[in-house]
């Protein structure tokens, strides 16, 4: 792929944003499964209490990008090595489980939990990183009330990816971050970590009363002690485009990293009862990805500002990460927050974006219809 594209509307919709405040701070990442066509920072990685330029070092907090990008190829790995069955029902292992929910159910967003539970007012804080707490969260995520009949309907579920690290956790017999590191970490040699002191800011957090930077910033997360199947990871914007890289490479056909190319063909294309696969979502009508994304494409968002795009057949990868949360989370932090201006600027930002990368590949001579 010829590496002398022109990039600069992209550049242009991110420093606009940062002038504009929709975002302190922002990195952008474009690239195909085997190199970089561009890299570029603008604005803030931290207005308060110290301000601080965002660069191409800057780490950032990926929030929900680590069900796709820690999460996910976990259970690939599983799956290729034998010790997790996507289709055994997770009361075989935990009785205390729905009955009939299995891992691709829970991977696809259909197994009928809820969305989402704050542990902070169910549990409380004072206990936060402890086992005992971490155990709590799990626990109380796959005891939660089923609102459907496993596989009939869509619910983006956190209690669901919560009741997947418990099952991973017990057929690996070891920590997600232990499991993360085996299957993931260590095959791609990608540097993403969960905590990371010195990453950008995140929101000036009322509960913790502070400005966070370097924990996570998803509550329950932060309650178990920063290592969770759905937030947690944290990494530069290069980095989340390495990892997404790694998968897509198995995609292809490369066989030679850890991830076996069948294991991730048929988890970017097995579809749930909604818009995502197993484990990423598919491009949807009015989506973040834009209008001219692929139909092929796999993609997550993040609450912090975080977004990953794949076009598979067309090889490639678009990454960006902001600090949109930074310092404080206009409307509120629930999934059922009201939608402040500032966030519906954002909202409109990313599928500009991930149009305006399409655009200018497009100019490329021979770029695939």
């Amino acid at each position: 792929m010829d590496c002398r594209i022109d990039f600069s509307s992209v550049d242009a919709l991110l420093r606009e944003a940062v002038a504009e405040g929709v975002i302190p701070g922002a990195g952008v990442c474009i690239r195909t499964a085997d190199s970089v066509l561009h890299t570029a920072s603008f604005g803030q990685q931290e207005l308060r209490p110290v301000l601080t330029p965002a660069t191409n070092a800057t780490v950032w907090d990926v929030a929900s990008l680590t069900k796709v990008l820690a999460t996910t190829p976990i259970a690939m790995g599983m799956v290729a090595d034998g010790s997790l069955d996507l289709h055994t029902p997770v009361s075989r292992v935990f009785p205390d489980a729905p009955e009939g929910v299995t891992a691709a159910h829970l991977l696809s967003h259909s197994s009928g939990l809820g969305p989402w539970l704050s542990m902070a007012d169910l549990l409380g804080i004072e206990g936060a990183g402890t086992d005992a707490a971490r155990e709590a969260v799990l626990s109380l995520a796959r005891t939660s009330q089923v609102h459907a009949e496993p596989g009939e309907a869509y619910a983006y579920s956190d209690l669901g990816f919560l009741t997947l690290c418990s099952l991973l956790e017990e057929l690996g017999q070891i920590r997600l971050d232990g499991l993360y590191e085996r299957y993931v970490r260590s095959p791609s040699g990608v540097d993403l970590r969960f905590g990371w002191p010195g990453a950008a800011a995140t929101e000036d957090c009322p509960q913790r009363q502070r400005v966070i930077k370097g924990e996570v910033h998803d509550l329950n997360a932060w309650i178990m002690g920063g290592v969770s199947s759905h937030a947690g990871l944290f990494g530069s914007v290069e980095s989340v485009a390495a990892a997404a890289a790694w998968q897509l490479r198995a995609w292809l056909g490369a066989s030679s990293e850890g991830l076996s190319p069948a294991v991730a063909q048929a988890f970017f294309e097995t579809k749930g009862a909604g818009s995502h696969r197993l484990g990423w979502d598919g491009v949807s009508e009015g989506g973040s990805a834009g209008p001219l994304w692929p139909r092929d494409g796999v993609g997550h968002l993040a609450f912090t500002g975080c977004s990953i795009w794949m076009a598979p057949k067309l090889d490639l990868v678009v990454a960006l990460c902001t600090n949109r949360l930074h310092p404080e989370i206009e409307g509120g932090a629930v999934p059922d927050a009201p939608i402040h201006p500032r966030y519906a600027a954002f909202r409109k930002l990313r599928p500009a974006l991930y149009t305006a990368v399409i655009e200018a590949m497009d100019e490329r001579t021979g770029w695939p219809d």
